[in-house]
């Protein structure tokens, strides 16, 4: 049932940083997010370059990243001209690697940096214990009682971000790096289809290592349970500021009457 759950939740996380990211480039340049998430951005471009590579891909633009001044397009069409060699199994292929670097990177920025921050997120400032539920709901109560544990994440959250030690360097790292590596967990300018069957392949090699090794699957529910709440929490956080942010901007155009004229 942990399986089960967790790749529910690694779903979600990675349709949270879509909409994260499909929503600020809605509010501003492409170019400007990927040089605001600047980590994230090289790692997943970097992986799914490789990716087209080893099945015989062409790569017939390697910018990982346009210059601002230079992207006077709205849309977010990805930097890099890369397509893989094997048709179906290629995309899919890229994801995954795309993924997997991307957790991998979160792992490593949690091992090196984050585990102080973390560890001050699941112990306070609300009631120890509290993290997204190993099990899925299956009936109303559960279901109602799903929400408020998310309702708390995103209080303990903001909560906690005002309690971090900001004076340190090591904290403000790695919460700009589990944000960025958040938003582009998911190879958010790649084709959605891929990435779909990418999130199943991985999810699912996460199940097998769990049943072939009961020390994975123990480390999965102590170890790296705790860092998947704080990535979640983290998209829940981006995702309310962000959504205010969209209604203050369309509010701002109201007033401006720029929304009558956009709808003539």
């Amino acid at each position: 049932m942990v399986y089960a759950a967790f790749t529910v939740w690694f779903v979600l996380i990675l349709f949270a940083g879509v909409g994260v990211y499909r929503m600020w480039t809605s509010l501003t340049r492409p170019a400007y997010v990927h040089w605001a998430l600047l980590p994230g951005t090289v790692v997943s471009e970097m992986a799914y370059i490789f990716g087209c590579l080893i099945t015989g891909g062409e790569i017939r633009r390697a910018r990982i990243i346009d210059l601002p001044g230079k992207d006077k397009r709205s849309t977010s069409e990805p930097t890099t001209d890369a397509a893989a060699g094997i048709k179906v199994v290629g995309p899919v292929l890229a994801s995954v690697l795309s993924i997997v670097a991307c957790i991998g990177a979160v792992l490593a920025a949690h091992a090196l940096l984050g585990e102080p921050v973390v560890g001050q997120f699941m112990q306070g400032p609300l009631s120890a214990g509290d993290e997204l539920p190993k099990t899925l709901p299956t009936s109303w109560s559960q279901l109602w009682d799903h929400v408020h544990v998310h309702v708390t994440l995103l209080r303990r959250m903001f909560e906690a971000l005002g309690d971090f030690a900001w004076r340190t360097w090591t904290g403000p790292l790695f919460v700009y790096l589990a944000a960025c590596l958040s938003v582009r967990l998911s190879p958010v300018t790649r084709p959605m289809r891929p990435t779909l069957a990418a999130v199943v392949v991985v999810a699912g090699g996460i199940a097998l290592a769990g049943a072939i090794s009961e020390r994975f699957g123990w480390l999965l529910q102590k170890s790296a349970w705790p860092l998947l709440t704080y990535v979640w929490a983290n998209l829940l956080v981006l995702l309310t500021i962000t959504l205010l942010a969209r209604g203050l901007v369309a509010l701002g155009r109201i007033l401006a009457g720029k929304a009558d004229k956009a709808s003539r």
